[in-house]
């Protein structure tokens, strides 16, 4: 087994427990984070579909390391939608510091690193 078959899956699962956590502080109505989307403009609504789409991501992920691997394809391209998103929003909805976008790219590249892995051994 190389480095990167054991890396993916580890990887996989952080990432994964990250979108889950996010996702799950969304639908909770965590304070930190409903400040934060009345400071980008967004309806309470779109908190809430945000952080569906993220749990399912981040399920998707965690189910695809055990039971089937076309489940990590699916919350991989729910994670790299939702990160594109996030960057997109620090970029033109309000006027964020660098340090912002650094965890946004950063789960958005491992998004594209793991669907590509999974993608590419079907």
């Amino acid at each position: 087994m190389s480095t990167i078959e054991t890396a993916i899956p580890l990887v996989q699962g952080l990432l994964g427990f990250i979108m889950l956590a996010a996702g799950s502080a969304k639908l909770l109505g965590i304070d930190l984070v409903v400040e934060d989307f009345n400071r980008y403009g967004y309806p309470g609504w779109f908190r809430f579909v945000t952080g569906v789409i993220e749990v399912c991501g981040g399920l998707g992920l965690l189910v695809g390391l055990v039971f089937a691997p076309i489940l990590t394809v699916f919350g991989g391209l729910l994670t790299v939608a939702t990160m594109a998103g996030a960057i997109l929003t620090h970029l033109f909805r309000v006027d964020d510091p660098l340090w912002r976008f650094v965890g946004p790219s950063v789960y958005l590249t491992i998004g594209l690193f793991v669907t590509g892995f999974h993608l590419l051994s079907f």
